[in-house]
């Protein structure tokens, strides 16, 4: 009830319905805003329910970058979606992405329940070529040759996966079970459980840049033995390690090996743009 200046009153009902919480639609968003990534780092959304009215989705995210970049949304589950450019994102840009999606209908009953403003920063533009057939790694850095070394790469029974592979995590040390790439006891391939220096994530399913094993070292510019990860000394693996951080990107050429799948990892750069956008 209300009452206006001349002391009349008005009363008025109404009534509305809320969203129980088992209808509501969180997500997991990444890069998390405020972080600083490489050129070839994709936005990801993974949302809590499954998405079906796509379209009214990608209306409520704006996405805007200081170099003025556009891209594309692409639906790799009814769950995650992606977003790039044509091309690599601009270095040293600022990407801002603004999703409006409290109240918005996912479809199947599903309701956004959040809005949130991320800001990702673009570092330098750091790209490495590492050719299987050449043993070599070959890193630019804005364009410019920044250096090139002897690497081994994955052998015959496990070649490195081919394409674009973007940097995931670092590890200062990390330890390697065989068992998780499937090896069993018995197997001449498997080294049972190891530790690894300067380990650089490519894929979650185990390919990494790391410091070469002592019984790699001989192999280091010449043959390709390991199981698909690129080897190094161990200055090398250092410098890789201190200097490309998540969102750079390792090119992979000349190897016998598929892409990687697009959930072991960003593959995003290996799918055409006309695919990708479409």
């Amino acid at each position: 009830m209300v009452t206006d200046a001349v002391g009349r009153e008005t009363s008025k009902s109404q009534t509305f319905t809320t969203v129980s919480t088992s209808h509501e639609a969180d997500a997991a968003i990444y890069p998390l805003d405020g972080m600083k990534v490489g050129v070839a780092q994709p936005l990801q959304i993974i949302f809590s329910e499954p998405v079906l009215n796509r379209a009214a989705v990608e209306k409520a995210i704006r996405i805007t970058t200081t170099a003025g970049q556009k891209g594309a949304f692409h639906w790799f589950s009814n769950t995650m979606v992606r977003y790039r450019p044509a091309k690599f994102w601009t270095a040293n840009s600022t990407i801002t992405m603004d999703m409006k999606l409290f109240g918005i209908n996912l479809g199947n009953g599903q309701i956004g329940n959040f809005n949130k403003k991320v800001n990702v920063h673009i570092g330098d533009k750091k790209v490495a070529i590492a050719d299987a057939a050449a043993h070599t790694f070959s890193i630019t850095i804005n364009d410019r040759p920044a250096g090139s070394w002897p690497v081994t790469m994955g052998d015959k029974r496990f070649p490195s996966a081919r394409g674009y592979l973007v940097l995931m995590e670092k590890h200062r040390r990390d330890h390697f079970v065989a068992s998780s790439i499937g090896l069993k006891p018995g197997d001449p391939a498997n080294y049972g459980e190891l530790d690894v220096e300067y380990a650089t994530r490519l894929t979650p399913s185990g390919e990494y840049i790391h410091q070469a094993l002592d019984s790699a070292l001989p192999y280091i510019g010449n043959t390709n033995v390991s199981h698909g990860c690129i080897g190094m000394t161990a200055d090398r693996a250092a410098w890789v390690f201190n200097n490309m951080t998540t969102g750079d990107v390792v090119q992979v050429v000349n190897t016998e090996g598929d892409y990687a799948n697009f959930d072991d990892g960003y593959g995003d750069w290996n799918i055409p743009w006309a695919q990708y956008a479409n």
